[in-house]
């Protein structure tokens, strides 16, 4: 039987994030470390880590983002996520937190997953060539992406001209909030998913202006990777740096399944001899939480993230055995 227990970490600058760790009743024998979505948190994942980690031997690790969830303690903190630089260190110095309470990494390895805006920013994360992340990043044993914010659907748009406006505001008043809100339908077919985000308090969907617009510049460096005729943007490389195994539902309308597929087609495998490399998987009819759908796709993607991290984390070991 599977446990969770809740607690806290700090960063560099002492805030205290939330966090939450889903453990399997026998050892781990491989550890995920997850980021989650815009106006989201990581206990709303019970289900899926619950399932997940009673059918595999897997540890995940998850923390309610800066300006998200239970870490956003005071309402001035919501949504206050920073700037990219800032979203970008966060997430590295987790990883480093995370990959230090693994008693052997090499064995029992690290994967990161990432669902809608937390794929995004793993994208950023795990795509970049900036030497202070490159270069301090705890080994990453494989990428897992869930619906990935490549760039958005066009019914999840907000209007351009809202972006224009706030975009030159955010020059002058970078901590000002705005509320984007979500349509809920989209997020999953399951209708008690639905209100679960819908009436849900920690799930404020705003964001700082400063924030939003980096999030927007996020998603058009990305986008523009992923079209093959155009150059690499600075500070991204078109090179997976480790494997990969990448799902989107057909009928999401929330992030882009097009955009989303039209990336993972770009990237170059990190071995162009290793099969499991780069994986695509696209759930015909799917909404945007793939974890979270009805009628047997919620059960099927977890039988494939589990299946895929059991194959890698065997491969690893057998690496990593074979090297020492």
């Amino acid at each position: 039987m599977a446990t969770s227990t809740s607690g806290s970490f700090k960063l560099s600058d002492g805030l205290e994030v939330y966090s939450r760790v889903w453990e399997p009743s026998e050892p781990p024998q491989a550890h995920i470390a997850f980021l989650h979505g815009f106006s989201d948190r990581c206990d709303h994942y019970d289900p899926f880590f619950t399932a997940l980690t009673s059918q595999y031997p897997v540890k995940v690790h998850s923390w309610d983002r800066r300006g998200w969830g239970k870490t956003a303690a005071t309402k001035a903190q919501r949504g206050d996520i920073g700037p990219s630089s800032q979203v970008l260190r966060e997430i590295n110095e987790a990883l480093v937190h995370i990959a230090s309470t693994i008693p052997d990494i090499k064995q029992t390895p690290l994967f990161v997953m990432g669902h809608s805006m937390g794929g995004q920013e793993s994208a950023h994360y795990l795509l970049s060539t900036n030497p202070e992340l490159t270069k301090t990043r705890p080994p990453i044993a494989g990428w897992i992406l869930n619906a990935p914010y490549i760039g958005l659907d066009p019914a999840s748009r907000p209007h351009w001209i809202i972006i224009s406006v706030l975009t030159f505001i955010s020059r002058f008043l970078p901590k000002m909030k705005h509320t984007q809100t979500l349509n809920v339908k989209f997020v999953s077919r399951d209708v008690a998913v639905q209100e679960k985000y819908r009436t849900d308090p920690l799930c404020h969907n705003t964001g700082t202006l400063e924030g939003l617009k980096d999030l927007l510049q996020r998603e058009a460096d990305l986008t523009n990777l992923s079209q093959a005729e155009q150059p690499v943007p600075a500070g991204l490389t078109a090179k997976l740096p480790v494997p990969v195994f990448w799902a989107h539902g057909s009928k999401d309308i929330i992030t882009s399944y097009s955009i989303s597929k039209q990336l993972y087609d770009r990237l170059e495998p990190y071995d162009e001899t290793d099969s499991d490399a780069k994986t695509w998987k696209g759930f015909e009819g799917g909404f945007h939480q793939l974890h979270a759908e009805p009628e047997g796709m919620g059960e099927e993607y977890t039988r494939d993230v589990g299946e895929w991290v059991r194959k890698l984390t065997a491969k690893a070991t057998a690496a990593n055995g074979t090297a020492e």
